[in-house]
């Protein structure tokens, strides 16, 4: 059997070997990333306990919500510059795409910084009714310029294929430092603090910016080009790459931030182990998402369209394979998996049930976003995402309002459904096909 798998193998095409290989790889290194974060999450809700973890929860949450927005659509610009200027050997444009990234986004991590740690004791007190988190707000706030950095970093290494050195610059970088920090806390603090794991996470994210930029620039093209900071694809094409991306946040981020207005410290962390965990469910999404969408732009923009077809099929096919499985789980075992967080989390089973089913269906759909946005279709995708953003943060405030974090993962899971069935849609309207043939 194994024979006639490696007969089969060698019988691809190379371009399908060299995906095959890329996907591989990839995995092996987002199973380390989605198992470190997970692994995160269930240190930090052991290590500070259920109100301490919900205050950490609440400010990481912000601050991953508010660096991801300050990208400005640059993340998904460079997939789709990069990746296109890297095929054909341009390394003239590579640099002038990272350099205009780093013009558009540093000052913009920096000052949204500033203006969060300034406004931390106002957002504590009366929009999250927390006053005990202000000083991990404050904190987190000195986070945003880092997360925004590396998840550009990452995404340049991804554009170039450079599938190791992405995953290790973004949070598999941060986790795998992080991490272990966090279990030497007590031994310094007799009652761990939120705070003292955020400046934690701060350290942690300054060292991976500066590793993340040592492994691009350590290739001898690669340089810091200002001679064009006028690139009219590429800043005619962020505005709707970034709305896309700001809409999209709306679901798995800034859920936690509205829990966090209507739910209790405990009742946040209840919702955000269990969020993190459903997105397990996801991770082969993840995983072909990070290998195919520079694949996505370099064959659509040479015209392959029957390559990008079938590329787009096969790995709708990969995903719905390997996340069966991981919902299986989780719909035996509910309880049991959120004990692992503390033997408090494990009345959130259901909430973990609920938000499973979303990433599900999510995983089925197949790679959507990317195909819309990679392909030339932003405006489609931030239509549907505006839309969908909309629709969710507006079903979070209702359902939270009425049952609790309960309701909040049902908007979750509706929402995330809504703008993944909308872009399947758009999908077969603009290139075609489904994905999910």
């Amino acid at each position: 059997m194994l024979s006639a798998l490696l007969n089969r193998y060698q019988s691809l095409a190379p371009e399908r070997r060299q995906f095959f290989v890329h996907a591989a790889l990839a995995a092996l290194f987002r199973v380390f990333a989605a198992g470190a974060a997970f692994l995160l999450s269930v240190v930090a809700a052991r290590v500070l306990g259920a109100e301490q973890s919900g205050l950490f929860f609440l400010g990481l949450s912000l601050a991953i919500l508010l660096g991801t927005l300050c990208l400005l659509g640059m993340d998904n610009a460079m997939l789709r510059f990069i990746g296109q200027s890297h095929v054909s050997g341009d390394s003239e444009t590579t640099n002038q795409v990272f350099t205009n990234a780093y013009v558009a986004v540093l000052p913009t991590s920096v000052l949204t910084a500033i203006i969060v740690h300034l406004c931390a004791p106002w957002l504590a007190d009366s929009v999250f009714n927390k006053p005990d988190a202000t000083i991990t707000l404050q904190y987190f706030a000195a986070a945003i310029p880092f997360i925004s950095l590396f998840f550009l970093n990452g995404y340049a290494l991804q554009a170039t294929r450079n599938v190791i050195a992405s995953v290790c610059s973004m949070q598999l970088g941060v986790t795998v430092l992080a991490m272990p920090a966090l279990l030497y806390l007590p031994y310094y603090q007799d009652i761990p603090l939120s705070s003292s794991a955020a400046i934690l996470y701060v350290i942690a994210s300054a060292v991976v910016v500066i590793t993340g930029l040592w492994m691009w620039f350590k290739v001898s093209t690669r340089e810091v080009n200002f001679r064009n900071l006028r690139m009219p694809s590429l800043w005619q094409a962020a505005p709707n790459l970034w709305l896309i991306s700001a809409t999209g946040q709306a679901i798995p981020w800034a859920s936690v931030v509205i829990v966090g207005y209507f739910a209790s410290s405990e009742e946040v962390a209840f919702f955000s182990a269990a969020q993190r965990t459903s997105m397990l469910i996801s991770f082969m999404l993840m995983v072909v998402n990070f290998v195919a969408a520079p694949r996505f732009s370099a064959l659509y923009n040479a015209g392959k369209f029957d390559q990008l077809k079938r590329l787009a099929q096969l790995s709708t096919r990969m995903m719905i394979a390997f996340s069966f499985p991981v919902l299986a789980l989780v719909l035996i075992w509910p309880d049991a998996i959120m004990s692992l967080f503390g033997s408090e989390f494990s009345q959130s089973g259901q909430l973990l049930v609920v938000l499973a089913i979303g990433q599900t269906i999510n995983v089925m759909t197949g790679s959507v976003g990317f195909l819309l946005t990679m392909c030339g279709y932003e405006k489609d995708m931030r239509n549907v995402t505006i839309f969908a953003g909309i629709f969710t943060v507006t079903l979070l405030m209702v359902l939270t309002s009425l049952w609790g974090i309960l309701g909040a993962a049902v908007a979750v899971s509706v929402g995330v459904s809504t703008q993944n069935l909308l872009a399947l849609s758009k999908v077969k309207q603009r290139l075609g096909f489904w994905p999910i043939g």
